[in-house]
């Protein structure tokens, strides 16, 4: 199927040594495009550059390229890891797929390797005087690019791996993962709803320990109308699975659909944000978690996680109950997103760790306040459930008397009377 396609290579372009073979492969590119435009050339220009002007460019960008890819990746690797020591080590995943990062870096090793290979190419008849010209001229764009990779590379580096760009960054990359579940909710399939697993079912076990990374659905669709079944997936993306037990729940197909629904049910040794808005949620949480912790005692940090924690929660739908939404893969049957779930994943952590402490526990109830109000009433009655979990924990763990009446002056006036 071609979006399954065009995700599978999605997921490969965020890799950084696809980039640089992309790249690299450009290079070769403009030494060919350098032979192939020389006949254009007029005579005089090529009496004018010569081939020790070239080389001197050429040994330029070779050594200094050398020297600041270099240094490019000891900085790269240096900020991962103080990213992920000092926010959240699932962070460093989060780093490794900046587009920005993979691009400038690739660009280095890009320019080197073109000046490498335009080295050997002149110390052969490959190349004559007017090929002489138009590479003089392409290594003269090699230069721009390079100077305003530099630039960017520098701007860049401002922000990468502080604690405002990681927070940010996982909260785009939360925000976009909930607009696409949204928009297809339950993968475009069914609802998979508790009990809704025919008896007859044969399961599909994993052959693997490992968490489901991604599933297919077009592709899994495909598979089930070509061979006249149905895919009960009730292992949702993110869950971890032990070999042995079921990925989903298969009826009719026979053998083939067992194959195409083992080959489109993606599984790896970490889990990822690609489909699994959860994992984002997650994130966000141990940053404040962690912030939270004797060492770092950071409340401002955990303050400023629960309102994105908030945006992000605000932006979903109750995929059962929100409308009706058009079932694209009538094959399918996918677990729906909890809103407890959710509540859970993104203020649990923050609300134990900052029991004690007062500004963090009023700005989470103030956070769950505006859910409350929120027009989903899955996502209302969530968080005012999480509300009473938060004020209960701070009942418990503060013991100042001031402090506990400024907890309970913020807290909802139903938890209030309780």
């Amino acid at each position: 199927m071609f979006p399954t396609l065009l995700r599978k290579i999605h997921r490969l372009s965020r890799r950084l040594w696809v980039r640089v073979a992309l790249i690299s492969g450009l290079a070769f590119v403009a030494l060919g495009a350098a032979k192939l435009f020389g006949p254009m050339i007029p005579d005089g220009l090529s009496e004018v550059i010569g081939a020790d002007a070239l080389n001197r460019l050429l040994d330029i960008i070779s050594t200094s390229m050398l020297a600041v890819t270099t240094f490019s990746l000891s900085v790269m690797v240096s900020v991962h890891q103080s990213a992920s020591s000092k926010w959240t080590p699932r962070a460093h995943r989060m780093l490794l797929a900046d587009t920005t990062t993979q691009t400038v870096l690739a660009t280095f090793v890009g320019a080197y390797i073109y000046s490498l290979a335009a080295i050997i190419l002149l110390s052969t008849p490959y190349y004559g005087e007017k090929e002489i010209v138009t590479l003089y001229l392409a290594t003269l764009a090699v230069l721009v690019l390079i100077v305003f990779v530099i630039l960017r590379w520098i701007l860049h580096l401002q922000a990468l791996g502080s604690l405002v760009d990681t927070t940010a960054r996982i909260e785009r990359e939360a925000l976009r993962s909930f607009k696409v579940r949204m928009e297809r909710p339950c993968l475009g399939g069914h609802v998979l709803e508790p009990g809704g697993i025919p008896a007859h079912a044969r399961p599909l076990l994993a052959e693997r320990t490992a968490y489901v990374q991604a599933i297919y659905e077009e592709s899994l669709q495909a598979a089930a109308e070509e061979h006249d079944g149905r895919v009960y997936l009730d292992a949702p993306i993110g869950r971890f699975v032990h070999r042995g037990e079921p990925l989903a729940h298969l009826v009719g197909g026979g053998e083939a659909l067992d194959q195409a629904a083992r080959a489109n049910i993606h599984l790896g040794e970490l889990r990822t944000s690609e489909q699994d808005p959860r994992f984002s949620l997650i994130m966000l949480s141990e940053i404040g978690s962690k912030a939270l912790s004797p060492g770092i005692n950071d409340p401002g940090t955990a303050i400023d996680v629960i309102g994105r924690i908030g945006r992000v929660i605000g932006s979903y739908r109750d995929e059962i109950g929100h409308g009706v939404h058009e079932t694209l893969h009538d094959r399918l049957w996918v677990v729906p997103l909890d809103a407890a779930d959710l509540m859970q994943d993104g203020f649990g952590s923050i609300a134990r760790d900052g029991a004690g402490q007062v500004e963090v526990l009023i700005s989470m109830l103030k956070t769950l306040a505006a859910l409350e109000r929120h027009p989903d009433p899955t996502i209302a009655d969530a968080a005012h459930r999480m509300s009473a979990e938060a004020l209960a924990r701070g009942r418990a763990a503060i013991g100042f008397a001031p402090d506990l009446e400024r907890l309970e002056a913020t807290a909802p006036e139903a938890l209030r009377q309780r």
